[in-house]
C-alpha cells in the first residue's frame, strides 16, 4: 500500500561497515507503505541528539551501582506531524495510530501482549550479551566502535579481549542456542510462520531483525550454524520479512 503526498519519514540509525542492514524501524515504515529515508549518527552523535531535542532517555543502564541514562536509536522525526519517537516499540506504536488507514503492525488490541513478547525476548537472549556486543563492535565505523569498547568495558568491568575468551564464547553460543529453542517454542503454537498465524507483526519484525543483525553482524560461519537451527525456522522467517525491506534495494 502507498501514501501519496505524504513527506518522507526521517529515521535517524548507526551506520556501519555492512551496506543494507536491515532494522526491525525500517521493516516496520515499509510495512506501513510510508516514505523515509535515513540521516546516520555515530554513537557519541546520539546523546548530543537527544539533548539538542529535549528527548527523554530511553532507558537506564546501571554500572558500578550508578544508574545511567541510556540514549538508543533508532528514532524517528515525522515531518508530516513534527513530532520525534524514540524507541522501537513507541516508534510501532506512533504509526499504527498516526496512520490507521495502513496495515498495522499490531493489529486486534495486540500492544500489551506484544510489549510482554518483547521483554520476553530481551530477558531470553541476554547470556549473550558479552559476545553481541563483541560481534556487533567489529561492524561499526572507527568512532563508534571506539565508543562501544569503551563504555561497554566500563559497564561490564572486564577487559574487551575476556568478551569472547573461549570459555565465554563457548557459555554465550550455548546460551543462543537455548534462546533460540526458546523462541522455537513460541512460535511452535502458532497455525503459521508468523506469531500471529499468517499475518506479521511487530513481534516478528523484532524476533526476525535479531536474526537479520546475526547474519549480519556474526562471524559468517556463525550465521550459518543459526539458520540450520529449529528446523531452518529463523532462516524462513527472515526470508519471509525480507520482502518488506525492498526499499533498501
Amino acid at each position: 500500500m502507498s501514501t501519496p503526498g505524504l513527506k518522507p519519514i526521517v529515521l535517524y540509525d548507526i551506520p556501519c561497515v555492512v551496506q543494507g542492514q536491515p532494522w526491525s524501524a525500517k521493516t516496520m515504515i515499509t510495512r506501513h507503505g510510508l516514505p523515509f529515508q535515513t540521516v546516520w549518527l555515530e554513537c557519541p552523535e546520539i546523546k548530543p541528539f537527544y539533548e539538542q531535542h529535549s528527548l527523554a532517555p530511553t532507558t537506564l543502564r546501571v554500572t558500578k551501582e550508578t544508574a545511567t541514562p541510556i540514549h538508543t536509536l533508532p528514532v524517528i522525526m515525522d515531518p508530516n506531524t513534527n513530532r520525534l519517537i524514540t524507541d522501537s516499540f513507541v516508534i510501532a506504536q506512533y504509526l499504527d495510530e498516526q496512520y490507521p488507514d495502513t496495515p498495522k503492525v499490531m493489529p486486534n488490541n495486540i500492544t500489551a501482549l506484544v510489549y510482554v513478547f518483547q521483554t520476553a525476548i530481551h530477558n531470553t537472549v541476554m547470556g549473550t550479551v558479552l559476545l553481541a556486543t563483541f560481534r556487533g563492535a567489529q561492524k561499526l565505523n572507527p568512532v563508534s566502535k571506539e565508543y562501544v569498547i569503551r563504555t561497554r568495558t566500563e559497564q561490564f568491568g572486564i577487559p574487551w579481549e575476556q568478551f569472547v575468551t573461549p570459555e565465554k564464547r563457548e557459555q554465550q553460543w550455548n546460551a543462543m542456542r537455548a534462546a533460540c529453542d526458546t523462541m522455537d517454542g513460541w512460535y511452535a503454537t502458532s497455525s503459521g510462520q508468523f506469531i500471529l498465524g499468517d499475518t506479521p507483526c511487530f513481534a516478528d519484525f523484532m524476533v526476525a531483525g535479531l536474526y537479520k543483525w546475526i547474519q549480519y553482524y556474526f562471524e559468517d560461519q556463525e550465521w550459518e550454524e543459526v539458520k540450520r537451527w529449529n528446523g531452518g525456522r529463523w532462516m524462513r522467517l527472515v526470508k519471509a520479512t525480507d520482502k518488506y525491506l525492498d526499499c533498501l534495494k
